[in-house]
């Protein structure tokens, strides 16, 4: 007999059998008889001794070409086959198969032993199943950690929220009286950078619960999957090894045993050290599934390893946003808020940078510098749609981060700063707003310089809360002094120095000089209308300013002037700046 006749045959379900040793023909119908009732009934060796009660090395042994007792054809013929009346008829076949290997006729011989050659086939395949076991069974017990370590990490997480949650209300009660009281401005912007922090770790905490779900989620879809891989294999080894009739799982590897597993806010710091070893615990996970799941279907083109295509292929990602951006996806999303707010569609710029602060924090971490620099911008936009106090409390938080990472005279630390203090003002606290763009603009000055448009901007802003706070004498001085600046750095006519024009004459009225607020602007209208346009919003605002100036002037009845844009002095104060954008990475200034 040939070598093909003695290999591995491929039955139901793609699992292979050993060869079979029967010392007759008869022995061998039996055996290949048996087996198909095995194949037929889809269970497993494991399975079948646990039902009839017998090992699995006597089922080896008694599917091998070994004539088996009577007991033990019934007891394999009633658990493979449920249906009463088939059950019959195979067990009649079965009994007189039996009768036939009890007595085989002399003139037929059984087939040849197998050769040394064919035998070590055997073996080696034996060998190969042994190993994929192995892999599958250290594979599982990884995934068992995993799913372990995100099952802790979720009730911690369930437990921080909880907690930060009454951090935010308290803080929030704390905020709110000292808002009242009126006594103690240090204290108050204390607390709310307290309280603007407990929301972003309390953002980043439901952040991080999410994940932690659905690497738990996923490790035991994998682990199931792999427990069924397991089974197969084990089986599998089993068939292979009836011929010799061994224990299988004698030397099958066993599944380990899963291992156990200076500041003026001190809890907030508490908070952010147990999140960022929840981020590291998390990531650990990200690699570890990332790794299984690699490994499992690292050659699809074959069965044991297709069997999991499934498993990374199906396995929804943690979030939306954390399916893989490319540098140029988040680019063209960048873009693409930027555009919005541009354009007026402040929500939907407020919505696209929320996405773009969720994905640089997943990709890059929460205090990456491309992260910093979108939650900057978000706050802008947040602050433009209509949500001042909002955008003051995340640029109150986002501050000392900025600081930390890029270095207090960074640029876009300096940026943030300024942003801070408008909407702090625009919030309903223009003296904060003064106080902060006081504080700010030396170092503006000494960093950008002070012609940068940067600081010229702070300068015109800091003269307009200077007169919103109530002094519009020193507002009109202020501007008075700014304003030949303005003309010498960016020209006569243009639009940011019409606007410091219009402001000029808006404090000087406020001051007490109608006419010659009247004056002014009948000298700017013209320039606005040439420059700008005359139905330009800016350009009918001046109009507007100049009519109500005119009839104070006169004496007439108080006409107030259109509001024009969030600020009442006229024309609004110049935005603080383009947002930030991102080119090379940030470096933190060297000291």
């Amino acid at each position: 007999m040939g070598l093909e006749a003695v290999m591995p045959e491929r039955l139901r379900g793609g699992r292979p059998w050993g060869p079979i040793r029967a010392d007759s023909a008869e022995a061998r119908q039996l055996a290949e008889f048996l087996r198909e009732q095995v194949d037929f009934s889809g269970r497993t060796l494991a399975q079948l001794a646990e039902q009839i009660h017998v090992s699995k090395s006597q089922i080896s042994v008694g599917l091998a070409g070994k004539v088996p007792e009577p007991a033990f054809v019934t007891a394999l013929i009633h658990a493979t086959i449920p249906e009463p009346r088939l059950r019959k008829q195979r067990l009649d076949r079965a009994r007189e198969l039996l009768e036939a290997a009890a007595h085989p006729s002399p003139a037929n011989p059984g087939p040849p032993a197998a050769s040394e050659v064919e035998l070590a086939g055997l073996r080696a395949q034996q060998v190969e199943t042994y190993d994929r076991l192995t892999h599958s069974l250290e594979a599982q017990n990884r995934l068992h950690e995993a799913a372990g370590n995100s099952a802790k990490l979720v009730m911690v997480l369930l437990s921080m929220i909880n907690r930060l949650e009454r951090r935010i209300t308290d803080l929030t009660g704390e905020r709110d009286q000292l808002r009242a009281a009126h006594v103690d401005p240090d204290a108050l912007h204390h607390t709310q950078q307290q309280l603007a922090r407990a929301h972003e770790q309390e953002q980043r905490a439901q952040w991080e619960l999410s994940r932690a779900q659905e690497k738990q989620r996923q490790a035991e879809a994998l682990a199931a999957t792999v427990q069924a891989q397991i089974t197969q294999l084990t089986d599998e080894l089993d068939r292979l090894r009836t011929t010799t009739g061994a224990d299988a799982t004698e030397n099958t590897p066993a599944p380990a045993t899963t291992p156990a597993s200076t500041t003026t806010d001190p809890v907030g710091d508490d908070f952010d050290q147990a999140l960022t070893r929840i981020t590291a615990v998390n990531d650990h996970g990200d690699q570890l599934l990332h790794g299984i799941s690699a490994d499992l279907h690292q050659e699809p083109g074959e069965d044991h390893d297709a069997e999991f295509w499934w498993v990374v292929q199906n396995n929804p990602p943690d979030n939306p946003l954390a399916i893989p951006d490319t540098t140029d996806n988040l680019k063209a999303k960048q873009e693409a808020a930027e555009a919005a707010g541009t354009a007026g569609d402040y929500r939907r710029a407020v919505k696209l940078y929320t996405d773009l602060v969720t994905a640089y924090t997943h990709r890059n971490g929460p205090e990456h510098p491309d992260t910093l620099i979108t939650r900057n911008n978000l706050a802008h936009w947040q602050g433009e749609a209509g949500d001042p106090a909002g955008a003051r409390d995340a640029l109150t938080g986002l501050l000392p981060a900025m600081a930390r990472v890029l270095g207090p005279e960074h640029p876009h630390t300096l940026t943030t700063g300024h942003y801070l203090a408008r909407w702090r003002g625009e919030a309903g606290d223009p003296a904060g707003a003064h106080a902060a763009l006081t504080g700010l603009l030396p170092d503006m000055v000494r960093v950008l310089g002070p012609e940068h448009p940067d600081t010229l901007t702070a300068r015109n802003n800091l003269a307009d809360w200077h007169g919103r706070t109530g002094d519009p004498a020193g507002a009109y001085t202020a501007f008075t002094r700014f304003l030949p600046d303005m003309v010498r750095v960016l020209g006569p006519e243009h639009p940011d120095t019409l606007t410091t024009r219009n402001n000029l004459a808006h404090w000087q009225g406020e001051a007490g000089d109608p006419a010659g607020a009247h004056a002014a602007l009948t000298r700017l209208l013209p320039d606005m209308v040439r420059v700008l346009g005359p139905e330009h919003p800016d350009t009918l605002t001046t109009r507007n300013n100049l009519a109500h100036w005119k009839k104070q002037a006169r004496g007439a009845s108080r006409v107030r002037p259109r509001a024009p844009l969030p600020h009442a002095a006229g024309i609004p104060p110049m935005p603080v700046s383009a947002p930030l954008t991102q080119g090379a990475p940030l470096q933190a200034p060297e000291d």
